[in-house]
């Protein structure tokens, strides 16, 4: 059996829109699903413990913890793949950082402008998604993104000196993934809307185990020197119903 972890990304409620970004873990090494149903406990004197005073009167929670091995991969992991201009209302200066920042100094972080490609540049290209494209079949989009797998960050510049433009990465590369997921599935707070959605899939015989809603409250990306070419990455997921100013 092959098991894979599903997480997803929305701007409003899931019922209302589609996700802005879809991506598949695969190389899952482990996965922790654990429910807390408080209840307070009065021991009563002169009796064994059998006659204690059990309340049930908090709500319950639950939490799932998973890890996986992020690798260079022959298909994109992201299935689905939106651009910040699309996400966000405003992509103008200061709005991704708003506070000033280099390189330029005034105005906070420049305006975004890139493109995130999560499939084949030509959809018409026959067969649309096999992962081989040559760059003409692309319209010219020049390598290393031949397999519409170009990520274009909201926070990192190229290396050029004093550039304004936001860096791109391959999202076939381990690198490039783990950059585009810290970034995409960061919730910025109660202005915005966006809830998240994670499942546990059985793709052997295509069926859910779990999915669930609600927050990514911590994501850990690992790099360990003897393996260089991957990273250990791990995310802790709340479940529960998403409470914004978006409602």
């Amino acid at each position: 059996m092959v098991y894979k972890i599903r997480l997803e990304a929305y701007t409003s409620a899931y019922e209302e829109n589609t996700p802005y970004v879809v991506y598949e873990a695969g190389n899952l090494q482990n996965f922790d699903f654990s429910s807390n149903m408080p209840v307070v406990t009065f021991g009563m004197p002169e009796f064994y413990h059998e006659g204690a005073i059990l309340t049930k009167a908090e709500g319950n929670t639950a939490k799932v913890v998973f890890t996986w091995v992020i690798k260079d991969e022959i298909k994109n992991p992201f299935t689905t793949m939106d651009t910040w201009n699309n996400i966000l209302t405003d992509v103008g200066a200061g709005q991704m950082y708003p506070f000033p920042r280099y390189p330029d100094l005034d105005n906070g972080s420049p305006i975004w402008t890139g493109t995130n490609i999560q499939k084949c540049h030509d959809a018409t290209t026959s067969p649309a998604n096999n992962c081989t494209q040559t760059t003409a079949e692309h319209n010219g989009d020049p390598l290393p993104y031949p397999n519409g797998s170009k990520y274009t960050s909201r926070r990192l510049f190229t290396n050029a000196a004093g550039s304004t433009t936001y860096a791109s990465y391959d999202t076939l590369t381990a690198d490039g993934q783990m950059v585009a997921l810290s970034e995409y599935f960061e919730k910025k707070g109660i202005s915005g809307a966006e809830r998240q959605r994670f499942i546990l899939f059985n793709e052997g015989d295509d069926k859910y185990i779990f999915s669930q809603e609600g927050l990514i409250t911590r994501m850990s990306f690992q790099k360990a020197g003897n393996d260089p070419v991957t990273w250990n990455a791990t995310i802790e997921f709340q479940v529960g119903y998403v409470v914004d100013s978006g409602e």
